[in-house]
């Protein structure tokens, strides 16, 4: 099969013999060889517009950091091993619960407790620079020191930081993971998932102050106690500072490698108000950011903003009409309710339903609806499970055997506060009304007694 290059047939076309040329059966293929270049169906990354990236990483995922909705996963719950971009979840937790301003002084457990090879910016016992400085060094250079140093000025110790860790992460909603140090260095302990480390990251792009360290590409850590000169800090991640990888809309993100996790890579990019998420890992050489930028045109041409219209709850043989009484109810109370979705330029709104379920309240709860969203049918070219969304009532469940005696104390409570204003009110009136009778008769009976008199 012939394989033509565009800018070949450019320069073909645009030769200034090409205008010699006496043949006009030669002018004729050049205009034709055009013609088929632009109206080629396959896209410029060489992925048909009908189909989902070819990813070559043995585990990946595209978020919308929005919505937490899935586009595309590959493996995306296999547990594998995170390498450097555990530092996104370090980074976060030095942001929430430290100040930039702080100064964190390096222990020699977080000096030399790090393998020969691995990444660092030569900090020395007893030195001491800012928690921002160290965040930098974090991320940029994926300094191994500065993220010991970090945990131990947050929690005290490595043990305890990671802990710290493993909590945040349940809180992202990241529950197949498992951290025991804040930089990612090999341990058979250490796992992540794909799907966990786009979690981590949305809930951390929430966090003004992490989008601008993710975004940084410089950075100067000045002289110190212990060191006469600057540190120039670059970051690694390549869709940042070179322009073979280089993509528009990149917010950021972490790079990540060892020999037992091999490159992981996890990036943000936006344009105009969407934001995606891309995490792959397991890759070779530079299959990271390869597949990184499909996925990311994956997700920003190929998907459209949706509006997801709500239907009405239908009774089925497991849930009975009160339970659907319940649900509807539910439903009528948020009725302006907007669910928007990602989907695919081929997916219609028509392909999406919705299961409804109620949760499971007590007497002092709203009673809570769970909508889970999907496709009516899996297909090839997006993601089938479209997300969660909960919804709450104002009352008690119709058909439902638990009283809830808060809100029909409330309920008596008003009727007796509106039957006393009433009654008050009432007394008002009556009282004005016979004020106003007796003053007319006062007048009359003067007038009465005047012209009596005069007679």
């Amino acid at each position: 099969m012939i394989i033509y290059n565009k800018k070949v047939i450019k320069r073909f076309i645009r030769n200034k013999y090409l205008e010699d040329m006496k043949q006009p059966v030669m002018k004729h293929i050049a205009i034709l060889l055009l013609v088929l270049l632009w109206v080629s169906p396959v896209n410029n990354q060489g992925v048909a517009a009908d189909e989902a990236p070819a990813i070559i990483s043995e585990s990946a995922i595209l978020m919308d950091a929005k919505t937490g909705q899935v586009l595309y996963e590959k493996n995306m719950n296999e547990k594998l091993y995170p390498a450097s971009i555990t530092k996104i979840l370090t980074i976060l937790l030095g942001i929430e619960k430290g100040h930039l301003d702080d100064t964190v002084t390096m222990s020699h457990e977080a000096v030399f407790t790090i393998p020969r090879g691995a990444s660092h910016i030569a900090l020395d016992e007893g030195e001491q620079i800012t928690l921002e400085q160290a965040l930098m060094a974090a991320l940029l250079p994926s300094a191994n020191d500065a993220c010991n140093g970090i945990a131990e000025h947050i929690s005290g110790n490595v043990s305890d930081f990671a802990q710290l860790m493993n909590q945040r992460a349940r809180e992202s909603g990241a529950l197949n993971s498992n951290f025991v140090n804040p930089h990612g260095l090999p341990d058979d302990k250490q796992v992540t998932t794909a799907y966990d480390m786009a979690m981590i990251t949305r809930a951390a792009l929430q966090n003004e102050k992490f989008r601008a360290i993710i975004s940084t590409v410089r950075y100067t850590i000045p002289p110190t106690n212990k060191q006469t000169e600057p540190r120039e800090l670059w970051s690694e991640h390549r869709m940042l500072t070179t322009n073979r990888f280089s993509y528009q809309g990149v917010i950021g993100g972490k790079t990540g490698y060892t020999k037992e996790s091999q490159n992981t890579l996890v990036t943000a990019g936006r344009r105009g108000d969407r934001e995606l998420i891309a995490v792959v890992m397991r890759s070779e050489d530079f299959g990271v950011y390869k597949d990184t930028i499909a996925l990311f045109d994956y997700g920003f041409n190929e998907f459209v903003a949706q509006n997801i219209p709500i239907p009405a709850a239908t009774v089925n043989a497991s849930q009975g009409q009160d339970e659907t009484q319940a649900i509807q109810s539910i439903l009528n109370q948020n009725q302006n309710l907007s669910i928007n979705r990602l989907l695919h330029k081929e997916v219609k709104p028509e392909d999406v339903v919705v299961d409804y379920k109620l949760m499971e309240n007590s007497q002092q709860t709203k009673p809570g609806l769970v909508m889970n969203i999907h496709l009516k049918d899996a297909n090839n070219l997006m993601y089938s499970d479209l997300g969660t969304v909960y919804l709450y009532g104002v009352g008690a469940p119709s058909g439902s055997d638990r009283w809830d005696w808060t809100s029909t104390a409330l309920k008596v409570v008003k009727i007796i506060l509106s039957v006393v204003l009433g009654l008050i009110a009432l007394l008002f009136m009556v009282r004005w009304f016979f004020k106003i009778r007796r003053n007319i008769r006062r007048r009359k009976s003067r007038s009465r007694y005047k012209i009596d008199r005069y007679r």
